[in-house]
């Protein structure tokens, strides 16, 4: 088979240097080309094979690439060099996507012919220029010259990169509608509301002589603040919210009984906190784990000793939701 090499020269700082780039750097049957561009990034972060130059760039926004240099008689560079990389969406022509520039004090260390760099690490490559365009292309320049040819296409690290992210409007209405997402498939089961009821700015309830356990009232006396509703099974969360005044002063707590058919089967305590010993609300949730399928009533209760007379207000709610 016939060798193609591409030969020219051009000059840096002192030390000064002929070299011929093409015949190490990555072009179309080339065969003095000993190193490409590494398939997985973390592989090349695993084996210790790239630096970073910008400790603070996010690996999974980078790609590794590596080459070699050597001089026009085929031996290795060991300098520190100016570089350029390009990306584009075609092998030839077209405006760059992307550019970064390796110079100064991030000027490129070649060692014994070998270089390594993390395009991305200087300038961050935006991840539209992944998303929008299914090829890439990489061009390189070496201090002064014209951009090497042809071209390098990149492979499916960068698309593999794209594919640790969630890109802006990838999750749209249609995605989301009813049906579409289920807890199927997303291997877990979302909180779903099963019932609630309220009682908001619906006014002041007063009962007299009330001890122990006692129902909290909403519009009035016979307002329960209670909810029934059907599980499956899974575990339940219910939340209360309640405040009441007693007169006399009494002891007072909120809780949360559970009947089944008209008998109480689960009974739970939610603590609170008195701004006085006469005005007591609570706020609290309590998660049953262990209700087997079935339907079931939820009450928000009041405790109070000794007996007193009491003045359900504000804002009072029961709410249960299923895991």
């Amino acid at each position: 088979m016939k060798r193609r090499q591409f030969s020219f020269h051009f000059s840096l700082p002192q030390p000064e240097f002929a070299f011929d780039w093409r015949a190490w750097l990555p072009s179309r049957g080339n065969v003095l080309f000993t190193l490409v561009m590494i398939a997985v990034l973390l592989w090349a972060q695993s084996v210790g094979a790239v630096p970073f130059r910008a400790e603070s760039a996010a690996s999974t926004g980078t790609i590794a690439y590596q080459g070699r240099l050597a001089d026009s008689s085929g031996n290795p560079l060991t300098s520190t060099l100016n570089m350029s990389f390009r990306l584009y969406n075609a092998a030839t022509g077209g405006a760059p996507l992307w550019t970064e520039q390796w110079t100064g004090s991030n000027g490129v260390k070649v060692s014994d012919g070998l270089f390594n760099v993390m395009l991305g690490s200087l300038t961050p490559i935006p991840q539209s220029v992944i998303t929008g365009n299914s090829n890439l292309f990489l061009g390189i320049t070496v201090g002064t010259d014209d951009e090497m040819t042809p071209r390098v296409q990149l492979g499916s690290v960068p698309f593999a990169v794209q594919a640790l992210t969630v890109p802006d409007g990838s999750i749209t209405k249609a995605k989301l509608a009813d049906g579409a997402v289920t807890s199927e498939k997303l291997a877990v089961n979302l909180p779903t509301l099963l019932g609630y009821k309220t009682c908001d700015g619906c006014g002041n309830v007063t009962e007299s002589n009330l001890l122990g356990w006692n129902p909290i009232k909403g519009a009035n006396n016979q307002d329960i603040i209670e909810v029934t509703v059907t599980t499956k099974g899974r575990p339940v969360t219910v939340h209360v919210t309640a405040r009441y005044q007693r007169s006399p002063e009494a002891a007072a707590w909120c809780g949360i009984s559970v009947t089944q058919q008209g008998s109480e089967i689960r009974f739970a305590h939610l603590d609170g906190e008195a701004s006085a010993l006469s005005d007591f609300g609570c706020s609290g949730v309590y998660i049953f784990t262990d209700l087997p399928a079935g339907t079931y009533t939820f009450r928000a209760m009041g405790w109070l000793n000794p007996a007193a007379t009491v003045t359900w207000s504000w804002q009072r709610q029961i709410a249960v939701y299923e895991f």
